[in-house]
């Protein structure tokens, strides 16, 4: 399992603080980025009496908590599909996501777990919505729930009491009385409104006194290295597609004359891997929309995603709009740019920034965002460090993170772990010197033969 950082193990240490005889209920309400998954697993993996365990979170995120899970010994279960078709007796922990939670509750109610891991908790803040209802039965008798979320309230303080009266319905027993405290009640024409904040103060001190473990990013950056990087596995939406067409990629590299100028056959082969990587790409669109939908809604916060394709690019950008996104790429002319540039520094409705690795990963200057995504990369590890550091530059102040958004067991997969074990290198001798991107194709060869 990973090594936590200080405030990690800190943080998971705090979670104890509400714990009792009956179970532990708690709100881990720290900020995007700063490792609630990996805090959860931790928590979760010194407590087997608390096995096993149900995580529901947003279908963006499962193979997320599936990759963390096994690194952390768990091996969850990913439960997929409408239709509850298996048991899921005997797992240490098993994945869900809120769309099909109330499609599998029998079948999780049978299992009788001990944990219930709610991760983006606000998806439960109405308490009238079908996923709202579906995650009170499956709570009902279970000890432990953890609700995770960096942003438990969107916009008011009435969207928390969901969730509040979920973990704790002693302290927060009656919906109206938490409104009329703590919501700002205003008569109208229409009715009483609650859509402010009073008390704000009493609510805090009464959160982190009953049920909240809050950190923020700027508590936590002594701890933090400049960069943090991250895989994000994605499924494909048609994995039959591209099995037919890697198994014939396969089958031509087994087929090769050991005696035929390999540097021929190479060409060949990049060539064929570049289609491979390009179709992983197309595949993973709606898992990448649906990713980074999730990671605006929750961090309120900017974001630059970098790509190598046109139309995986404009696609995004097309299909993201709302989030009033500014697109460089070489269709651009340079001259255009700097103004495109100053917009996604200083515009705060312009919230995405989306970019190709080669046309803007040097050059610009985009430190109003600290979070970085790939949704495609590059063989040479010094092109992906260097857009990486269009927002880890001179006078920032906050670390970078850095997601790579890659599909499993592909050959996007692939690429990425050879990528990330070269970067290691390049970090350790000179922090990024750009790469031969015939080596790194090499190392994907000898794997592949």
């Amino acid at each position: 399992m990973k090594e936590l950082f200080r405030f990690q193990a800190e943080c998971v240490n705090e979670m104890e603080w509400f714990s009792s005889d009956a179970g532990t209920r708690t709100l881990l309400a720290a900020e995007p980025g700063l490792g609630k998954t990996i805090m959860a697993t931790a928590w979760l993996k010194v407590h087997r009496e608390a096995w096993p365990a149900v995580v529901v979170c947003p279908a963006s995120v499962k193979w997320v908590w599936e990759r963390e899970g096994r690194e952390g010994g768990l091996f969850p279960t990913v439960l997929e599909g409408a239709k509850a078709d298996r048991t899921v007796d005997g797992e240490i922990a098993v994945v869900v996501n809120y769309d099909v939670l109330a499609v599998w509750l029998p079948v999780l109610r049978a299992a009788r777990p001990r944990t219930v891991i709610l991760d983006e908790c606000h998806y439960c803040s109405s308490p009238k919505a079908k996923r709202t209802a579906a995650v009170v039965q499956l709570c009902r008798g279970v000890p432990n729930v953890l609700a995770l979320s960096g942003t438990p309230m969107v916009n008011r303080p009435r969207e928390l009491f969901s969730v509040l009266h979920l973990l704790r319905p002693d302290e927060f027993p009656r919906r109206w009385d938490f409104l009329y405290r703590f919501c700002d009640p205003k008569v109208t024409p229409w009715g009483v409104k609650f859509d402010g904040a009073s008390n704000a103060e009493e609510l805090n001190q009464l959160l982190l006194s009953t049920v909240m473990v809050r950190r923020t990013k700027i508590e936590c950056l002594p701890d933090l290295p400049p960069k943090l990087r991250d895989t994000v596995p994605l499924p494909l939406s048609d994995p039959a597609e591209y099995e037919r067409a890697e198994e014939d990629f396969l089958a031509w590299l087994r087929g090769i004359d050991e005696g035929k100028a390999r540097r021929a056959a190479k060409v060949e082969a990049m060539a064929k891997v570049g289609y491979l990587l390009r179709l992983a790409a197309k595949l993973k669109m709606r898992a990448a929309l649906n990713w980074i939908e999730d990671w605006l809604e929750e961090s309120g916060e900017k974001l630059v995603v970098f790509g190598h394709h046109t139309d995986v690019l404009h696609g995004l950008t097309e299909k993201l709009s709302r989030w009033n996104p500014v697109l460089i790429d070489g269709s651009v002319p340079t001259g255009k740019r700097a103004a495109l540039v100053d917009r996604f520094q200083a515009d705060p409705d312009c919230r995405l920034f989306v970019g190709n690795i080669q046309a803007a990963g040097t050059g610009l200057t985009l430190t109003a965002a600290s979070t970085v995504a790939f949704v495609e990369s590059s063989w040479r590890p010094g092109e992906v460090n260097q857009a990486e550091d269009r927002c880890h530059r001179i006078g920032t102040t906050e670390p970078v993170w850095c997601h790579h958004l890659v599909t499993r067991g592909t050959m996007e997969d692939r690429q990425r772990r050879i990528i990330a074990e070269k970067q290691r290198m390049l970090d350790a001798v000179l922090d990024g010197v750009p790469s031969d991107a015939d080596s790194a194709f090499d190392l994907l060869w000898q794997e592949l033969k």
